[in-house]
């Protein structure tokens, strides 16, 4: 007989009937087998899965990392120009010394009315001054007071970004919260996109995906990713904006061409769809990037062809941590934020970064930034990982029309009894 409990003393045994007394560590396991009459500890059960197949073989045969896909795309491209993670082939001149804050500012306010991108996309400066400075500077998330005072989106007279009708859930029986930076050992940021196999027929295919160490995206790993043809995989872009001629009636009949291009190129046999809003403009209104994924990712469940695909944003309008999460918790699988580096390029140029501020430590130092915010966030919840939070949809919607929620951000049932009854109740 084993008897397992929370705590010690609810079964009363003489000690001469125990064999065995114990506790289950954290992250341990045990295997009760029937038929051969014995307990199968940690060690020995981990062994033998470890041993039933070849899966360091699998990984270094089948897994794909960005560096190999450089090392293609370069060999295909004779003159590398997109390879590392230069914004532009432009160099610029800058000084040495960080200006002060006084022509910071003025600086900022400059490429704030050099480029119209910024007021259409909503950013403000404060979100560039107060938020995304510090990240490219100090690789953290800036901090505020404790609080949160501002009121709920639906009822803002500032037209908020459609990211903050979302708030994430926590884990209310989680006491004290859990830390992410003295926990990280068990939390991991690793994302395998791409195409999933069967989980019930163990096979190789299994790791035959797109390896990233992180989910942000720098400009030119962007575009390696979208020529790419390496190992046959192949990327689309969809285009997510609709001709301003339309007017409010062409959002939806966007979100349907969007699906149905989606549909389309994951049973062409497209490893990769990549949604981009670079078109917006005068003449073209984009559409929420957080709208047109939540739209795809629920279609292509629907379509059963969700699984043969990776999902990548390529955004203006993601660009604070809790954007990020968002996207990721509503299938997002790599997120390049193009608007904030290239802002970034203009803002050295104009010498608010010295010279010592490349492409590629900009691009590292915002991407280690945001992994410390989703860490944060995703420790609401407890431990976790990037693979268990992408798709999990722990937000809730407070203003949103049940139309929107429909079609974008719903809860797909097991059994569609189960819905009808929920209807009904």
């Amino acid at each position: 007989m084993m008897v397992m409990a929370s705590e010690v003393g609810v079964y009363d045994t003489p000690p001469s009937n125990v064999v065995l007394k114990s506790r289950l560590k954290p992250g341990r396991m045990l295997l009760v087998d029937t038929e051969e009459k014995r307990i199968i500890q940690d060690v020995e059960l981990k062994l033998q899965i470890a041993r039933s197949r070849p899966h360091s073989k699998w990984l270094k045969e089948q897994r794909i990392t960005m560096d190999e896909l450089r090392a293609a795309h370069a060999t295909n491209d004779n003159t590398g120009d997109v390879i590392g993670n230069d914004l532009s082939a432009e160099t610029t001149v800058a000084k040495k010394n960080v200006l002060n804050g006084v022509n910071e500012v003025s600086a900022v306010n400059k490429v704030w009315s050099g480029d119209k991108r910024l007021s259409l996309y909503g950013y403000t400066l404060e979100t560039i001054n107060l938020l995304l400075l510090p990240m490219m500077q100090t690789k953290k998330e800036s901090l505020g007071s404790m609080g949160n005072d501002a009121p709920l989106a639906c009822l803002s007279e500032f037209q908020p970004l459609l990211y903050e009708y979302f708030k994430q859930l926590f884990a209310q029986v989680t006491n004290p919260p859990i830390d992410p930076f003295r926990e990280k050992i068990v939390m991991s940021m690793l994302c395998p996109i791409g195409p999933e196999s069967n989980i019930l027929e163990t096979s190789e295919l299994q790791v035959h995906r797109l390896f990233l160490p992180q989910p942000i995206l720098s400009l030119s790993d962007l575009e390696v990713l979208k020529r790419t043809t390496h190992r046959g995989w192949r990327t689309r872009v969809i285009d997510i904006t609709y001709p301003i001629e339309d007017g409010p009636s062409g959002l939806s009949k966007t979100l349907n061409r969007i699906n149905n291009e989606a549909n389309a190129a994951a049973r062409d046999g497209y490893q990769l769809l990549v949604l981009s809003d670079r078109q917006g403009g005068p003449s073209r209104v984009p559409v929420s990037s957080l709208l047109a994924l939540g739209a795809v990712h629920h279609h292509l469940i629907e379509e059963r062809q969700r699984m043969k695909v990776g999902l990548i944003l390529e955004t203006a309008e993601a660009r604070e941590v809790h954007h990020i999460c968002v996207l990721l918790g509503y299938g997002a699988d790599a997120i390049c934020p193009y608007l904030v580096f290239e802002m970034a390029k203009n803002l050295r140029a104009d010498r608010v970064f010295d010279e010592t501020f490349t492409d590629d430590v900009i691009f590292k130092n915002y991407a280690e930034a945001m992994e410390r915010g989703i860490a944060k966030v995703m420790a609401k919840m407890g431990i976790s990982t990037l693979q268990s939070y992408k798709g999990a949809q722990i937000f809730e919607a407070v203003g949103l029309a049940d139309e929107v929620i429909d079609k974008c951000f719903k809860v797909h049932f097991l059994f569609e009894s189960q819905r009808v009854k929920l209807k009904r109740n």
